[in-house]
């Protein structure tokens, strides 16, 4: 299943953006290695290559059920694609174009759990020419209605695995990079956009996702609470060689 893959175009990012993004985020603006495999995501919407790919998977995951390996796939599909497009959206004022024929993952081939890394075709960046809200509206629609709410919906029909797990995957990595930034020292111009970006996913419509309600909506902490960090789903982890539950599992 395994491309060839040439570097992609990166125009739009200094060196310093890109290394930063490289480092922290699982990106590569780099071709790939000779001895990296590369898949692309529009293979996987293929219900047999997704589920060989799982099967192929799995071993490496630590897990021999469909169900388990297809949230820990999701898991890490979820954190490529989230991390470094957030990253540009909210720190840069800066979009990669998530579109999901663009996105391939990169397999490194090591010995060690399976945890790919990803790329585009085309990286560059692509700059607002509208008001930031508009531009962000955009920006959170393509990548969810045009990329993971599409991935999702194809795991979960294939996998039989429960969408509000997934959902709750992806979560789980919006919640930790937005409160990851708050905690950092930033301007308090940049943390107000911070905030206003974090609370986005929460406002957002409906359609940003394809769907017909914010999928987000259900992990949010009862009204007069503060933020729980307890999962309301498993990502059944614990179900994996030597697994056990996370600190967050609702099952601790």
């Amino acid at each position: 299943m395994s491309i060839l893959l040439s570097t992609p175009k990166s125009n739009g990012w200094t060196a310093d953006e890109k290394k930063h993004i490289s480092s922290n985020y699982r990106f590569s603006f780099q071709a790939p290695f000779e001895n990296e495999a590369v898949i692309s995501a529009g293979q996987l919407l293929s219900e047999d290559n997704l589920l060989d790919f799982l099967d192929q998977t799995g071993p490496r995951i630590g897990s021999s059920k469909r169900p388990v390996t297809a949230s820990l796939f999701f898991k890490r599909y979820a954190y490529c694609s989230l991390t470094s497009s957030l990253y540009g959206m909210t720190m840069l004022n800066k979009s990669f174009d998530m579109n999901i024929e663009n996105v391939y993952l990169i397999d490194h081939n090591s010995d060690a759990m399976w945890l790919p890394s990803f790329t585009l075709k085309d990286a560059s960046a692509q700059l607002s020419s509208q008001s930031r809200e508009d531009w962000r509206s955009s920006v959170i629609e393509t990548l969810f209605k045009e990329n993971i709410s599409v991935m999702l919906n194809h795991v979960a029909k294939s996998a039989r695995i429960s969408k509000a797990t997934l959902w709750e995957n992806a979560w789980i990595y919006i919640r930790w990079i937005y409160e990851t930034w708050l905690s950092e020292d930033h301007s308090d111009e940049m943390k107000q956009r911070i905030q206003e970006d974090y609370a986005f996913f929460m406002d957002a419509e409906a359609y940003h996702f394809g769907l017909t309600k914010n999928p987000f909506h259900r992990f949010m902490a009862p009204l007069g609470c503060g933020p729980t960090k307890i999962r309301k789903t498993c990502c059944l982890y614990y179900k994996t060689e030597n697994g056990t539950c996370c600190s967050t599992c609702p099952k601790r």
